[in-house]
């Protein structure tokens, strides 16, 4: 073998994805722009929690594919096995919170925004060998146990959200007695049988963080930024004008820039009128 050819490490793969995006962004052409908004605040909610040893590989739509290379000393493996045990079930909580966050904080009525509680969140994870390779500026994950994980998104699992893990990836983790998993299999026509085991997060595991106090002051200065964050959305996105012909779509974007420009100076005091009426519904 060439001296400069990588060889296959041991890794942990990871897919955090949210479940029912397509149906959430079909199902809102109109509103295109909320939905991705809100979904962009969703992912990066996780990304957040993502420090070392997991590594984000990429961003895949809905989706986040994260890893973490097994280190060859012992005890720094154990350290990192404790560690991942102990995050993951924290993507749910951070998940739901920020959910939570979103739903009360905004005081949009679309069907984008009305809907948003719908959403749920879902994580694959798997153990194996991965080959790392640079194309260009990005680094890629390649190897059979990366289409596997890819593979287990679309599995018999019923919940809506849910942990799953293959055998090889519980016996690299240790979740503590509350984490009940239940056994189970998938099977693939090209890859055969991939026994998994899965843990059922409902949204009722979390009731003291869809219950968190929030002050006055904090209530109005999110609703505010999401009320903004939203108003400016159908700007920045240019999925927009796709639709249009392409001579067409510098104008348009000009003449929505100048009647946004020209609406924010009136909706930005509405705006701030209404969220002092939502956060002083909203602050306990």
């Amino acid at each position: 073998m060439n001296s400069s050819t990588p060889a296959p490490e041991p890794a942990l793969l990871i897919i955090a994805d949210i479940s029912g995006y397509t149906r959430y962004m079909t199902a809102n052409v109109k509103t295109l722009a909320h939905s991705q908004t809100l979904i962009t605040e969703l992912v990066e909610s996780i990304i957040h929690q993502v420090d070392a040893p997991l590594e984000v590989a990429k961003l895949e739509g809905d989706a986040i594919f994260i890893f973490c290379r097994k280190p060859q000393d012992a005890t720094r493996r154990q350290e990192i096995r404790a560690d991942i045990s102990r995050k993951l079930p924290e993507f749910f909580g951070r998940f739901r919170e920020k959910l939570v966050l979103l739903a009360r904080s905004n005081t949009c009525t679309c069907h984008a925004c009305r809907h948003l509680e719908k959403l749920r969140l879902k994580i694959i994870v798997h153990s194996g060998t991965v080959l790392f390779h640079q194309v260009l500026q990005f680094n890629e994950l390649a190897g059979t146990d990366v289409i596997i994980v890819h593979r287990l998104l679309k599995n018999s699992v019923q919940a809506e959200q849910y942990l799953l893990i293959t055998e090889a990836a519980r016996r690299e983790l240790e979740f503590p007695e509350s984490i009940v998993f239940k056994s189970g299999s998938e099977t693939y026509d090209d890859i055969g049988v991939i026994q998994t085991a899965v843990h059922d997060f409902n949204f009722a595991a979390a009731p003291a963080l869809a219950n968190a106090q929030k002050t006055f002051c904090a209530c109005y200065r999110e609703s505010l930024r999401v009320k903004l964050q939203l108003w400016f959305a159908p700007f920045t996105r240019r999925e927009k004008f796709h639709n249009l012909p392409t001579s067409s779509r510098r104008p348009a974007r000009l003449a929505f820039a100048t009647l946004t420009a020209v609406l924010t100076p009136i909706f930005v005091p509405v705006a701030a009128v209404l969220v002092i009426f939502h956060a002083l519904k909203t602050a306990k």
